[in-house]
């Protein structure tokens, strides 16, 4: 097998290989593909590919293949990418830069033949905590490489929780922490570099729960109980900073609105929240307090979602609400199921919500306390639930459920929990965490590229390998 990761479904290619010079051409609205085949080949190889009418790596669009899907094809020193959009394009440059190896005359060499790809998954995703713990934005550009190193398509950023609110609002200055939080020109930047290497950014605020900054810059507005009140007020302010978030991540199609973890029980003992609900005709002093919470928590998450919709805008949710009021969260939402505890899966499946699978165990780094093997992570499958939460009905065992084209696709996520506490230089906290999310990325790329497995995990360790040390290059340190 060829040492790629994620493996390709057909590949036509053998030990052969064509010396290929370093001239590219492709069409003006694929520029940014060759841009990054520009910039990889150089940063991984050490050799300068530039424009050329008489390219030898050439482009060319073919509305016959499927998004995101590309043909490659190497033979007498050329190469020819097709592919119907540019992140098709993007994904051949993925496939390139690991396949390439340096002549050593300013060339590089490919292997003749064809591959056919396509991803199986729309939903491949990586996500970073930088509330819990700063992290430098260069090393946010590094993440962005990485994804695109490996065909990741989505960078989800965590970027609020109690101990920081790292996002910048007009609105509500007060909320950015001091000294830990990214301007709107850093971010503006971030995004632009991002759409550039063909990966989109998911920008996260994390309400009503993990709202201590809310409380401690505004709590006159947001509440002090740890949870954000449901005044009208506070749900107007909280509509106006994710108007903004969406504004300010034009590029973006998806938002998350958090929406798990929350003592939503308060609610039902905070007189503003219980005078709003009064205002809205519902019988708060009649209704049995648990299920008026889970009303409460419901109609929270409806808002929040509703106010991103109104943007043209995707809302992504944590699991976090019951079953019993599935009716009232839009159905456009995208679901990111950890723990099947508020609610399983096949729960959320049958009420005909669109999955991510974010398993706590193995998808899961909380550096340096916990982190599932990569071998685990191969063996896991998009369709594949192992609970550790003691009050799932599945804990103990793993949850899987017949193939969905609902389940959209899987997520490895990094929490930094554990860092700021265990490291007194924070910088080599999240370095040692990066190193634990570049070693899992590979498994988590090739199982939601394909659903099914293409090889046993030695044949992928063998890949994966070889392929890591050039991923390495990209980033800030030697792989």
């Amino acid at each position: 097998m060829l040492n790629l990761i994620p493996y390709p479904r057909r590949v036509t290619m053998g030990d052969e290989r064509t010396a290929v010079r370093p001239r590219v051409a492709c069409p003006a609205v694929w520029a940014d593909a060759c841009e990054t085949l520009r910039d990889f080949a150089s940063r991984i190889h050490g050799v300068a590919f530039r424009p050329d009418k008489n390219a030898t790596v050439i482009f060319t669009p073919d509305e016959g293949i499927r998004p995101e899907g590309y043909i490659l094809e190497a033979t007498d020193g050329q190469a020819v990418v097709r592919a119907s959009d540019v992140l098709g394009a993007q994904n051949a440059v993925s496939t390139l830069v690991q396949l390439m190896c340096s002549a050593g005359d300013g060339g590089v060499t490919l292997p003749v033949g064809r591959i056919e790809d396509a991803p199986e998954c729309s939903w491949r995703g990586v996500m970073i905590d930088l509330a819990r713990v700063w992290h430098p934005l260069p090393m946010l550009y590094e993440y962005v490489d990485m994804c695109r190193f490996y065909k990741v398509k989505y960078l989800h950023l965590h970027f609020t929780d109690d101990q920081s609110y790292t996002l910048p609002s007009r609105a509500f200055p007060k909320l950015s922490t001091e000294g830990r939080h990214y301007t709107e020109e850093e971010l503006v930047g971030l995004m632009a570099y991002a759409k550039r290497r063909g990966v989109e950014i998911i920008p996260e605020i994390d309400v009503p729960g993990h709202t201590v900054s809310f409380s401690q810059a505004y709590g006159e507005i947001f509440g002090t109980d740890g949870i954000i009140c449901q005044s009208e007020a506070s749900m107007l302010g909280i509509e106006v900073l994710f108007r903004e978030l969406c504004a300010l991540f034009a590029d973006s199609q998806y938002i998350h609105v958090g929406g798990d973890e929350a003592a939503i029980a308060k609610w039902t003992e905070c007189p503003r929240c219980l005078d709003a609900y009064r205002a809205r005709g519902v019988d708060v002093d009649g209704m049995d307090k648990g299920e008026l919470a889970e009303l409460m928590y419901a109609t929270f998450v409806k808002r929040t979602c509703e106010a991103v919709l109104s943007c043209g805008k995707t809302p992504v949710v944590w699991e976090g609400f019951r079953e019993e009021v599935n009716h009232l969260i839009p159905r456009e939402a995208v679901i990111m199921s950890w723990e099947n505890f508020y609610q399983t899966t096949p729960q959320l499946r049958d009420a005909g919500f669109r999955l991510v699978n974010c398993s706590w165990s193995p998808m899961y780094i909380v550096h340096p306390a916990a982190a599932w093997s990569p071998k685990e992570i191969f063996d896991w499958s998009v369709y594949s639930w192992t609970p550790v939460h003691p009050g799932s009905p599945y804990h103990g065992t793993t949850l899987t459920i017949e193939p969905t084209e609902q389940v959209e696709g899987g997520q490895l996520l990094a929490w930094g929990d554990h860092i700021i506490r265990e490291f007194p230089d924070i910088i080599d906290g999240v370095r040692g965490e990066q190193k634990k999310v570049e070693e899992r990325t590979p498994a988590l790329s090739e199982n939601t590229w394909n659903r099914q497995k293409v090889s046993d995990y030695d044949e992928f360790a063998v890949r994966s390998e070889q392929v890591a040390p050039l991923c390495g290059k990209l980033l800030n340190h030697k792989a």
